[in-house]
């Protein structure tokens, strides 16, 4: 248990470390969210924090960020995202429905091909069968979240 934790640990500080040295253009956090927000349909704020499990304060703010950078707009809430508006909210985008903006659009690619290529240069030697034993094993430790 100890080795795996380790392990996972290791994972998360060398992203955060990675993402610093190569001047990435994005950060883990901004990262994740752009990709949920191009992801899910109609998303707002409530709707990230409730899928990932955080605060709706932390991804209010989260969120305030991304609109003040340009990455992301908070659209006029259209009637069914105004039933569900949190009164007084006092935070960007939590009833509004987010979109990428063309810049959050462009930095998400370049994110993930730079991803995409750090994971292809650590797997360049691993077999298919290892890569498929990885991808399953992380998938069955993921699934536990969604149950």
């Amino acid at each position: 248990m100890e080795a795996v934790y380790m392990q996972m640990e290791t994972i998360s500080r060398r992203a955060v470390a990675r993402n610093r040295r190569t001047s990435a253009p994005l950060t883990v956090v901004q990262h994740t969210l752009l990709t949920f927000i191009a992801s899910t349909r109609d998303c707002r704020a409530i709707d990230i924090a409730a899928a990932l499990r955080l605060n709706r304060s932390t991804i209010s703010r989260q969120v305030g960020d991304l609109v003040e950078l340009g990455l992301v707009a908070a659209g006029a809430s259209d009637a069914h995202a105004r039933e569900h508006e949190d009164a007084g909210s006092g935070g960007p985008g939590r009833g509004q429905i987010l979109a990428l903006s063309a810049r959050g659009s462009e930095l998400l690619q370049r994110s993930l091909e730079a991803n995409h290529h750090e994971l292809a240069r650590r797997l360049a030697d691993w077999t298919d069968a290892d890569i498929d034993v990885l991808a399953s094993g992380l998938e069955r430790f993921n699934a536990v979240d969604d149950e």
